[in-house]
């Protein structure tokens, strides 16, 4: 069990370094685009008007470790590993759309200050959190077998 679970982190971090370096050169760039392109008719339903990039797109990189997570789960179906990837993508981009709307709450009615943060970091965490717990619903399986193993033989 040691064995394999130092694999699995070591697993997570040698394509997390590479995927998390090709979002940051390349793929933040594309999906603000198309995050822009598609966001942009809902937010302005939800009474956005302006958008800031520089308050929550740093945020927007929490794909990555929920891509990475999927593609090294042990056990899971390929149907269950493309479905749960397709439909966690759909509810991070809905999740941006409302990190999005916290911002421009909190920045409109507070400005640039410490009350603006106090709003919006609720969101900025469960933003952060989502794809560790879509994850964690998707391979619940895996994990209760996981967790299982761990109680019968001690922790790693």
């Amino acid at each position: 069990m040691k064995k394999r679970f130092w694999l699995l982190v070591l697993e997570f971090f040698a394509i997390t370094i590479p995927v998390a370096w090709l979002w940051i050169e390349w793929g933040r760039t594309a999906y603000l685009k198309f995050f822009l392109t598609l966001a942009t008719p809902i937010l302005m339903i939800l009474g956005v008007t302006e958008f800031q990039p520089r308050l929550v797109q740093e945020h927007f990189l929490n794909y990555v470790p929920f891509l990475v997570l999927m593609v090294i789960t042990p056990e899971l179906t390929i149907k269950r590993r493309i479905i749960g990837t397709l439909v966690g993508f759909v509810i991070i981009f809905f999740d941006h759309i409302g990190l999005v709307s916290v911002a421009f709450i909190a920045h409109s009615n507070y400005g640039l200050t410490a009350k603006s943060f106090s709003t919006l970091f609720p969101a900025l965490l469960f933003s952060d959190s989502l794809p560790f717990i879509l994850w964690a619903i998707i391979a619940s399986n895996y994990l209760k077998k996981a967790v299982a193993g761990l109680r019968k033989k001690g922790a790693p």
